[in-house]
């Protein structure tokens, strides 16, 4: 390991970058049947619905709420803690459950069987669906801005090639972690968008770090032998790369088992997204390098015989 550290190692990524292209390409196309066919389950954030907020006069467990809003047919709620005395919730409940007035009474009734008289609303909130969709639009925009902004940043700071091979990473990442959430049902709100826009700027990070050492090596020995030099770059930084992805993914598995039911699904999504995010930089934004200089030189070519 300690030789791993101090030499890299001499692994040909590229020479097996097609099976990549292959695996990337079939996630992304069952990403996209996914979204056609199974669709996504939004949250209250993007649907709309009724928040209600309870105070109990006593520590309760979250399973015995559930269970008894499952009486009221309400067992699609999300219930969450609120503080850490463990005697106030937030009951989320989608706007087809009816009207605010109705899920409240519901809410009393389901209570009233075993907490009557122990408890208070806080807060009752309404949150109106046309609101949720324009939530949902803007989430949607801020990806395409988040991605806009790396390409014109990238194209800058290196150069188009690199922009190019930059993007196209991030939105693999992001379309697959998508399509693990739509083919497991789970739910989709603002703490998912915001993890999603984390993982993007944590991928990003890992491919420039070996866009730096791309460009490094391309100073010192050249262009001409690029397939040498990207796979070279790859290899200089994988020790870095697997330390660090490590430690992330040690870091939000004890978020996903410890952090409680309401930062699962944020835990899921960066968990679903450092994975696939060491994958591309090494197995996509690397070989997409190679691939887009192959096609520049082969128009120049071209153009130079043309002329």
């Amino acid at each position: 390991m300690r030789n791993f550290m101090v030499e890299p190692p001499n692994i040909d990524f590229l020479k097996i970058r097609k099976i990549g292209y292959g695996i990337s390409l079939s996630l992304l196309i069952l990403s996209f049947v996914l979204f056609f066919t199974r669709g996504f389950n939004l949250g209250l954030d993007f649907t709309g619905g009724t928040s209600i907020q309870v105070k109990f006069n006593q520590q309760m467990r979250v399973s015995d709420v559930r269970n008894l809003l499952k009486d009221v047919d309400l067992a699609d709620s999300l219930i969450q803690e609120v503080g850490t005395n463990k005697d106030e919730v937030e009951i989320r409940v989608p706007a087809k459950k009816g009207s605010s007035s109705v899920v409240l009474e519901k809410v009393k009734k389901a209570l009233d069987s075993k907490y009557q008289g122990r408890y208070e609303i806080r807060k009752v909130e309404f949150i109106d669906a046309l609101v949720g969709s324009e939530m949902a639009k803007a989430s949607v925009y801020s990806m395409i801005f988040v991605m806009l902004g790396i390409l014109l940043f990238v194209g800058y700071r290196y150069e188009p090639l690199f922009a190019i091979a930059a993007v196209i990473p991030l939105f693999h990442d992001a379309i697959i972690t998508l399509g693990i959430f739509s083919l497991l049902g789970k739910e989709i709100d603002l703490t998912v968008i915001a993890a999603i826009l984390t993982v993007l700027g944590y991928s990003l990070n890992d491919t420039i770090i070996v866009f730096d050492r791309i460009r490094e090596n391309i100073k010192a020995r050249g262009r001409k032998n690029m397939e040498s030099i990207i796979n070279r770059s790859i290899n200089e930084n994988l020790a870095r790369t697997i330390i660090t992805s490590g430690t992330a993914l040690f870091s939000v598995i004890a978020i996903y088992f410890f952090g409680g039911e309401s930062l699962q699904n944020f835990a899921l999504a960066l968990l679903i997204g450092i994975v696939f995010g060491t994958y591309s930089s090494i197995y996509v934004a690397g070989p997409l390098i190679l691939e887009v200089e192959k096609i520049l030189r082969e128009k120049t070519k071209k153009e130079t015989v043309g002329a």
